[in-house]
Order: C-alpha cells, then sequence, then structure tokens
C-alpha cells in the first residue's frame, strides 16, 4: 500500500489500551481528516489503520526476523506515539515480566499506503502519494503488482468470526506457536481488537482492515529481507488475513497488494507505485523503474 509522508513530529505517548477505546479512535481519525482535508470516513479510517497496523506489526517482524526475544504485543503491553495529525507513529512493546522496553529503531520505511515522516511510509513498497501539504511523498519501497479487482480489497480478505473483548482489552492468546510461542496469539488478539473497534466507528468493513494487515506483514518481512516469515506469520494470525504475496520486478522483490490506502482519494494526493488499483502494466512498469532507481 502507499503512505504519504507527513511531519515527522511525533508529540506525545499513550498506553495501548487507548486503541480499544472507541471514542478516542474516533477522534483520532477526525484529527486525521482535519490534517489531509478530507471529509470522508471511510478514507480517513482507512489510511489511519495503516499507519497504525504498520506500527503494530513492524517490532514484531524485525524481532523474529532478526530472533530477538519478544514479549507478547497485548494491548495492555503497548505504548504508542502519536504524531499531532493523530496517527500513530511507533509501537512499542514493553516487556513489564523483566522491566525491559522491547523497541526497534525504525531506519527504513514502510509499507502501508499512507506515508508517514518524511521518507518514511507505513505501507513500505509504495510510491506516487503525496503529503497532506503536497510534499512528495517518501516511496520506500514500492509495494508488489497485483491482478485483483480495483477495490479496497475486502474481496480478497475472507471473514472469520472472532469473539470481541468487551472489556476493551486482549485476551491471552490461545494457542502456542510452535515456531513463534506466544507472540502470534497475543497480535491476532490485538489486531482483532482495534479492527472490530475501527470497523465499528468508520463503517469500513472489518476484511478490508484485515487485508491491509496482510500488506504490512509482508512488507516489513520484505523489509527485513525475509518474505517466507511473511507468508509464516500471516498464517499463524488467522483466517482473516489473505494469504501475502509477492513479486520480482527487475530484480527486487516486492509486495502485491491485497488493500488499497485510499490515499489518492485525499486533496493533493496520488495513487501509490504499487496501487492495486493501477492498471496491471502500468504497475509493473512503475514498480520497474523504481526497482532501477533504487
Amino acid at each position: 500500500m502507499a503512505v504519504v509522508a507527513q511531519s515527522a513530529d511525533a508529540v506525545k505517548a499513550v498506553p495501548g489500551e487507548m486503541l480499544a477505546d472507541e471514542s478516542w479512535l474516533a477522534a483520532r481519525i477526525a484529527d486525521l481528516n482535519a490534517a489531509w482535508r478530507t471529509d470522508s470516513m471511510r478514507v480517513g479510517a482507512t489510511l489511519w489503520w495503516c499507519m497504525t497496523a504498520s506500527a503494530l506489526v513492524e517490532p514484531v517482524v524485525r524481532a523474529l526476523a532478526r530472533e530477538t526475544p519478544l514479549a507478547p504485543p497485548a494491548l495492555d503491553r503497548l505504548e504508542l506515539t502519536l504524531r499531532p495529525d493523530g496517527t500513530v507513529e511507533r509501537a512499542r512493546i514493553l516487556d513489564v515480566d523483566v522491566d525491559v522496553d522491547v523497541d526497534v529503531d525504525v531506519d527504513v520505511d514502510v509499507d502501508v499506503d499512507v506515508d508517514v515522516d518524511a521518507g518514511r511510509s507505513v505501507h513500505r513498497h509504495t510510491a506516487g502519494s503525496r503529503t497532506p501539504h503536497n510534499r512528495s511523498a517518501g516511496d520506500d519501497t514500492p509495494m508488489a503488482r497485483s491482478n485483483d479487482a480495483p477495490d479496497s480489497g475486502a474481496s480478497v480478505a475472507a471473514t472469520a468470526a472472532r469473539p470481541r473483548n468487551t472489556a476493551g482489552h486482549t485476551r491471552a492468546c490461545d494457542e502456542v506457536s510452535p515456531e513463534f510461542g506466544e507472540v502470534p496469539g497475543a497480535l491476532r488478539a490485538t489486531l482483532t481488537t482495534v479492527i472490530e473497534r475501527v470497523a465499528a466507528v468508520s463503517g469500513v468493513r472489518e476484511p478490508a482492515l484485515w487485508a491491509v494487515v496482510t500488506d504490512v506483514v509482508a512488507s516489513w518481512a520484505v523489509d527485513a529481507r525475509a518474505p517466507s516469515l511473511g507468508q509464516r506469520l500471516a498464517a499463524e494470525l488467522g483466517p482473516a488475513l489473505p494469504a501475502p504475496r509477492f513479486v520480482d520486478v527487475a530484480g527486487a522483490t516486492f509486495v502485491r497488494r491485497a488493500s488499497c490506502c485510499l490515499v489518492y482519494e485525499a486533496p493533493g494526493c496520488e495513487k501509490c507505485v504499487s496501487c492495486p488499483k493501477r492498471p496491471p502494466a502500468e504497475r509493473e512498469s512503475l514498480l520497474r523503474d523504481y526497482a532501477r532507481r533504487a
């Protein structure tokens, strides 16, 4: 997906449990809509979720790729850093058992159809977006080409019934992964809680939001040079996610997007280089050019 570059100002930290508060979520999406000059709840919520999902997934994929010990990313172990426009800059996983802050420095862009700080994107392999102030968006690594129909990704994701956590907190994971331990279950519970709330306040369908998760998992895995890790982690997160897909163009690996960030519907913004709504031939040509320039 594409990410749109924004100011690098990250203003404050808030506890992860706020992601389960529908009133708080609605206010943060309203902040984004004001900054991006759009009155569409659908566009604002999708952009906001692209950035947030990327922030939630990034430390998990990076730690797994590096085989670094990682506490389960339950909501009550997260600390979020927000930007002035209400978007999530980063998520820190706090290991309360050993009083260690599990954090991973971000030195590259991520692939989530909404560029974040200058030169960073949440949906890393995306290009061609613009910031709310018409600055060129940093294209991190372009996302992959796709032959999917030009929709928001909802048609690609399978719907899965998931119990809602009415207490507003993630549940302990129900099972332990032989490969990743408690991490996938905790991440699944966190994502489920937030997706349900975002869908409730915005009207965006849950399958479309899960498709965003697929793309950010895949994008961070490509960034870590471990696409197969993205596929394995996505499978552990459950049937709500479409399987991650990749494509090689001019010697570079890109994510074949399952979702659209809708950034092009915001004033002054354009489709990502890897946007699934671009004609396949155009998308491949843009990705090829991007790979060569990179």
